[in-house]
């Protein structure tokens, strides 16, 4: 199993390499929004998951094109699409002053 994981990442770095890089860096991107919620708890910094989610999506959606994954593009083009309404609720309308609430 060991073997055929290092042949497959051997391969990914020798002619996909850039691929590889957005890939593991979007991964890295989610992973890091798990520790900081396991981290800060409630106190987590909701902008900065978001900003996070964004870099993330952006490059994940670039592995995806990459790769002609049309359901990841979608996927994560939706991830991108909440971030965003998430952010601008926050920042731009503030609490309860969004027209649909």
């Amino acid at each position: 199993m060991l073997q055929v994981w290092a042949k497959w990442l051997v391969n990914d770095w020798k002619y996909n390499r850039f691929r590889l890089i957005c890939e593991t860096l979007g991964s890295l991107a989610f992973i890091l929004i798990y520790l900081l919620m396991a981290w800060y708890g409630d106190d987590v910094c909701i902008t900065t998951i978001f900003i996070i989610q964004l870099i993330g999506s952006s490059l994940h959606i670039i592995n995806a094109y990459m790769r002609s994954s049309v359901n990841l593009i979608m996927l994560n083009s939706i991830v991108i699409l909440i971030a965003l309404f998430g952010l601008g609720k926050m920042h731009l309308w503030g609490e309860g002053e969004f027209l649909l609430w």
